[in-house]
């Protein structure tokens, strides 16, 4: 029995060791911060009371001071699930807005005034928003294709899990009917995704193989397998929210030894993976 209890032992502190290889950013503090996204050099995040902030990487590779982004993004209701594309030069960010009532969180656009420095005309998208939660959104950058998890539906399709994933295409420039991505979609909850320059998609979800409540996975096309992630990421803890360019991987990871709070922002390289 003790013997038992020793392997289980040094399972759990290989398994936490993966924690410390992922570099805690300093734009943690005691409170929230998660739902990471990088634009060139400024990293996108919800913080303090479900408000999405910035902070610039700088020359030297440290980080400048967090700040919400200024304009018209943040309200009182919460603002969560940035994803920033480049239009002809102009910044557009896609996100989620608590609207309460049975639609709980709905998908919105804004655009950057570059002249005044500040986000602009936030409008809802009713063409990716269903009749209740929405989540979280990836957008490519010509604004052809997009991904997204919600607690809803659209169309006569009926959802696999909790949460799930969905994409939409843009045609003569109106986002077509979602429909169901389910190489990627589970029983469970899947509430991020993202996808990385080679195509693969990449979720959190609660599956039988998680070593926490939710680890993160991708899907990759050309093997059309889910890999689980373990390199420097899955832990104990809860992983979620992917953003990555195939190279590097930052995401969010909640109670870790190595955190300032209950959800962080963490940074790794994927090198081989």
């Amino acid at each position: 029995m003790r013997k038992a209890v020793l392997i289980v032992l040094v399972m759990a502190i290989a398994v936490s060791l993966l924690a410390f290889e992922a570099k805690n950013l300093p734009v943690n503090t005691e409170g929230i911060e998660r739902m990471p996204w990088l634009h060139g050099n400024t990293l996108y995040f919800v913080a303090g009371s479900y408000d999405i902030y910035r902070a610039e990487r700088l020359a030297d590779g440290s980080w400048g001071p967090r700040e919400p982004v200024p304009g018209e993004i943040n309200t009182e209701a919460n603002e969560i699930s940035p994803c920033i594309v480049e239009r002809d030069g102009t910044l557009v960010m896609y996100f989620a807005r608590y609207t309460g009532t049975e639609r709980d969180y709905d998908f919105f656009m804004a655009v950057f005034d570059p002249v005044e420095g500040l986000w602009k005309n936030p409008v809802m998208i009713p063409e990716l928003s269903s009749e209740t939660q929405e989540w979280d959104i990836w957008v490519s950058s010509d604004e052809r294709v997009a991904y997204l998890t919600t607690k809803g539906k659209f169309g006569d399709v009926e959802i696999v899990g909790k949460r799930d994933v969905w994409k939409s295409v843009k045609v003569d420039g109106k986002w077509s009917l979602p429909v169901l991505v389910r190489e990627v979609s589970t029983d469970g909850d899947e509430w991020s995704v993202f996808v990385d320059p080679l195509g693969r998609i990449w979720v959190d979800g609660a599956r039988s193989d998680a070593y926490g409540s939710y680890d993160i996975y991708y899907y990759d096309p050309s093997l059309s397998l889910v890999i689980h992630v373990e390199k420097d990421v899955n832990s104990i803890y809860n992983e979620r929210s992917v953003w990555t360019d195939g190279k590097t991987l930052i995401f969010t990871s909640a109670d870790r030894n190595t955190g300032m709070g209950g959800y962080d922002i963490y940074i790794t390289d994927l090198g081989e993976e």
